[in-house]
Parts: structure tokens; sequence; C-alpha cells
């Protein structure tokens, strides 16, 4: 699966929501693009940690954006207009 080639984002305009939103929309993304259920409960649970070390909960806005080329899923977080984290998984063959 290699060859998929897309970007995605939502932003949301408020923090109420955002983690579960956040975590069952990455799971869908993960899932589309035919990572195995383990490497797909890898890969959340480092964006949960990124999210937790990111304070986000102090922040009343933010988004999430996935980029899938050239053999790579790079997803970026980001909260109110503020710091952005970076993560880059190889997609799955």
């Amino acid at each position: 699966m290699r060859d998929h080639q897309f970007v995605f984002a939502l932003k949301l305009s408020d923090d109420n929501g955002f983690d579960a939103l956040f975590a069952d929309l990455t799971e869908c993304v993960l899932k589309r693009v035919g990572y195995a259920p383990a490497a797909a409960a890898d890969i959340l649970a480092k964006l949960r940690g990124m999210l937790e070390q990111s304070g986000r909960g102090k922040r009343r806005e933010g988004g999430v954006h996935f980029r899938a080329e050239a053999g790579q899923l790079r997803i970026i977080v980001s909260s109110a207009g503020g710091r952005e984290w970076h993560m880059e998984f190889a997609l799955p063959d």
C-alpha cells in the first residue's frame, strides 16, 4: 500500500472532545492505509504520548494533518496556533 497519496486535515475550534475524535480519526486513517492492528495501536500510543507532553489541554483549539506520500505517513498535530508536533511512519507494504 506504499502508493497511497493523500492529504487529510481537521481543525477544531475548541478542545472539548479533541482527544477522543483525534484517536478515532487516527485509527480510521491507519486502518485505511493498511497498518496491522498492533502497528496502528503502537502509532496511536506514540501520538497520545506526544499530545500529553504538548500540554494541549491548556489550549482552546487545535488540529491534525495527515499526509501520505513517497511511502511515508506524516502526522502533524497543532495546538492553538502554537507549536506543531510532527511524526513520520513508513507506510505498510
